[in-house]
């Protein structure tokens, strides 16, 4: 049987993550009768963006130089990129890369190169991924009920950025959904207690912003570092000075370094509190907006490092995301 090769990549603000997977023409022309993808994974391969000058760089090293190097190059490719999508081109939101399709194919195409190079918005292939995960095994279920076969599907993750996306189902038959992007990240911060009115304003000067703060500049990686900014600078006396030189040096991890020292240094349990209690206040409102019965699914790569401030009833996460006044009986509908 003859194989295709695909190289599919999610590249997000802080890693390029690219494999190349075979298919088989049996793959491409039987129906997959499971939720799981068809073909074999050949290689997988992180890469840290801030250590290229370019998503081509990452690429060529990728095809070229990680091993197993394949011969030819795949007939496709299908990159995820981390903002929006116009023409076939992105320009990332977070480090300002500009990726296009024509681009790969100028660098990468030829006889024996990439023919077709798509690029679609992170969080809508991040959509159409979960389509394909093993509830029982693959999730931590936060709200226990039932998912409605049909309902709109919703996903909200945190990483370098805030992504957020929702499906739609296309009837018939087989059940099958239509993924749609949005930038709900970049929506208004809503602050809901003292702290967060204080910390509102911090943020407005720091970012020079006379009326308006995005919600991802506190429930995102470079979120919680903002958010450890202020309470270090709040709370001098409790911050821990060694964790304090470890964040100013830790480049674009400032994030980890809070997560990862919650539990020796107040200012990093604080800014966890802020963090987890954003992040699942802002998952709520995805849930009214949508009012995903189908399943609204908390991605990204803060979510699963993070898991413990984010499950159980009385964690910070699922109380404020369960806070939302006259209709707070809705969100217990949606799993």
């Amino acid at each position: 049987m003859h194989t295709q090769y695909i190289l599919s990549g999610d590249c997000g603000g802080t890693n390029t993550r690219l494999q190349l997977i075979g298919l088989t023409t049996q793959n491409l022309s039987t129906p997959s009768t499971t939720s799981s993808t068809p073909g074999t994974i050949l290689k997988t391969s992180t890469f840290l963006n801030e250590s290229y000058p370019s998503f081509t760089s990452i690429l060529s090293e990728f095809l070229y130089s990680t091993p197993p190097v394949i011969s030819p190059l795949p007939n496709v490719a299908v990159l995820a990129a981390a903002g929006p999508v116009n023409d076939n081109k992105v320009l990332f939101t977070n480090n300002g890369w500009l990726i296009s399709g024509e681009s790969i194919l100028k660098t990468f195409g030829g006889s024996n190169g990439i023919k077709k190079a798509v690029l679609i918005n992170d969080f809508v292939g991040c959509g159409y991924g979960v389509l394909t995960v093993d509830k029982l095994k693959e999730c931590v279920i936060l709200n226990d009920v039932k998912p409605v076969i049909g309902a709109p599907i919703a996903c909200v993750g945190a990483g370098t950025g805030l992504g957020e996306c929702y499906l739609t189902s296309c009837g018939g038959e087989v059940e099958s959904y239509e993924c749609f992007a949005s930038e709900g990240g970049h929506a208004e911060f809503a602050p809901r207690t003292e702290v967060e009115f204080e910390l509102i304003r911090h943020l407005k000067d720091k970012f020079k912003s006379r009326h308006r703060v995005s919600v991802e500049r506190v429930v995102s990686g470079t979120g919680l570092a903002n958010v450890y900014e202020f309470f270090s600078e709040k709370y001098k006396k409790e911050r821990d000075e060694s964790v304090y030189e470890e964040f100013l040096k830790a480049g674009s991890m400032k994030g980890k370094v809070v997560s990862v020292n919650s539990g020796k240094c107040k200012c990093c349990e604080m800014s966890m509190k802020v963090f987890a209690g954003a992040y699942g206040s802002e998952v709520g409102v995805a849930g009214l907006k949508w009012i995903p019965r189908g399943g609204l699914y908390v991605t990204g790569g803060l979510t699963p490092k993070n898991i413990k401030w984010i499950e159980g009833d009385q964690s910070e996460f699922m109380q404020a995301f369960r806070d939302k006044g006259r209709v707070s009986e809705l969100l217990e509908e949606v799993r």
